[in-house]
């Protein structure tokens, strides 16, 4: 119990650890991980057993793999290699600390919790930065928690959107239930306060999860959703700054004849440095050496394309399989849950592609749950009650949706 406390404390942490950094340990989420770690080790030893891996965590580990062997021929400075390798380390350490506290279902729902009461925490930052004025971006009105960029800020809260919706629609408790209904409402201001365009994207498909599973739910939660719905429309026209919107309203301009914000002239001369090692890659940290001397310091923004430049066309292809392996556990599940997990699985990937998301701590965690939800997803009536008179559970199912 005390390991899963602890992890459920870092996940809590992740979505909002830059605002709380701590002088010479770091943020609060690499804290608590720290401590998530010695538990679950002290957990296993007196369990005296480890819990059987999956395929995504044996594709995961040749990811890791190859990217500690590409450092071989990598062309970033040493320094910059031994830090990106133990950046590598960490995310993977901690997929196995999600995969051991993940033993039931009710657990792995748990941490679906945390991640969403983590996304409050950062959305109510955030809100509060705008109504004190602080942390203004660049030229527009763009508002995010302290510490936060407003692009990673607005993916962040866009992923729990989702997991927010399946635990309302699940759970037995009633305060649960609008605990992440109204996660709605105070995620959705926090998403456009951002004024971020890719956040805003990400936003929509993860938004996708309620009209994909509207029809399996009891008229008492789609009436819950509707109100729920209008309520954060209202909040958000008679709260967002005008200035949030009109950036927001060229989305559409930037994708069909833009450049998005410069992204396009990023891509193209990350695409242009392939050629030289298609294969094997730049190595770790080799985005900046490979791409940045040459079109200048800018950021990657995009995840495939910065796997592609630093772990070649194998690792790619190794990073997209565990992608589709994860896609293909999560068809298995019961309806309510492959639509759930498969909506959350594109909303990462829409996150993925404007952000270089390939060592940020919110995308593995996401994979990592993911990827244990198919095997604890057949537990469907032992871990969730259902108090409403008549009301039955299909096993083969997954748990039915509660009334409001």
């Amino acid at each position: 119990m005390l390991a899963y406390l602890f992890v459920w404390l870092f996940v809590f942490t992740i979505p909002w650890q830059n605002m709380v950094v701590l002088p010479g340990l770091g943020t609060i989420s690499s804290v608590l991980g720290l401590g998530a770690v010695g538990a679950t080790i002290l957990h296993m030893v007196l369990r005296g057993k480890v819990r059987p891996l999956v395929s995504f965590h044996y594709v995961a580990t040749a990811y890791f793999a190859w990217t500690l062997l590409s450092a071989f021929w990598g062309v970033a400075r040493q320094e910059s290699i031994v830090r990106d390798l133990n950046t590598y380390l960490q995310i993977f350490v901690m997929l196995w600390v999600i995969w051991e506290a993940s033993l039931t279902r009710g657990r792995l729902l748990g941490l679906f919790q945390a991640y969403v009461l983590g996304a409050y925490i950062a959305a109510g930052s955030t809100i509060l930065n705008y109504l004190t004025g602080v942390g203004i971006q660049e030229d527009a009105e763009r508002f995010s928690a302290s510490g936060f960029d407003p692009n990673d800020l607005g993916a962040i809260l866009a992923l729990a959107l989702p997991l927010a919706w399946y635990l309302a629609s699940t759970t037995a408790s009633g305060l649960q239930r609008w605990v992440n209904r109204l996660y709605f409402v105070a995620g959705t201001v926090g998403i456009l306060l951002t004024g971020s365009r890719g956040a805003l994207l990400a936003a929509i498909v993860a938004l996708l999860v309620v009209p994909v599973t509207l029809h399996q739910v009891r008229r008492g939660v789609r009436v819950a959703a509707v109100v729920v719905m209008v309520a954060a429309s209202l909040v958000a026209v008679n709260f967002v700054p005008e200035g949030a919107f009109e950036r927001l309203s060229t989305t559409r301009s930037e994708i069909s004849t833009g450049d998005l914000n410069s992204r396009l002239r990023i891509w193209k001369g990350g695409i242009s440095t392939v050629p030289d090692r298609p294969f094997q890659g730049h190595g770790p940290a080799g985005w900046y050496p490979a791409v940045g001397l040459r079109i200048g310091n800018v950021a990657p923004h995009s995840t495939w394309l910065v796997v592609l430049v630093e772990e070649g066309v194998i690792g790619l292809f190794i990073y997209l399989t565990m992608f589709v392996l994860i896609a293909k556990r999560l068809l298995r599940l019961p309806t309510f849950e492959k639509r759930t997990g498969l909506v959350e699985l594109a909303a990462l990937m829409m996150v993925l592609t404007p952000l270089g998301w390939h060592q940020h701590k919110v995308s593995w965690l996401v994979l990592g749950l993911l990827a244990a939800w198919p095997v604890v997803g057949a537990e469907v009536t032992q871990a969730v009650e259902f108090p409403l008179r008549g009301v039955r559970p299909r096993s083969t199912r997954g748990p039915r949706p509660v009334t409001a």
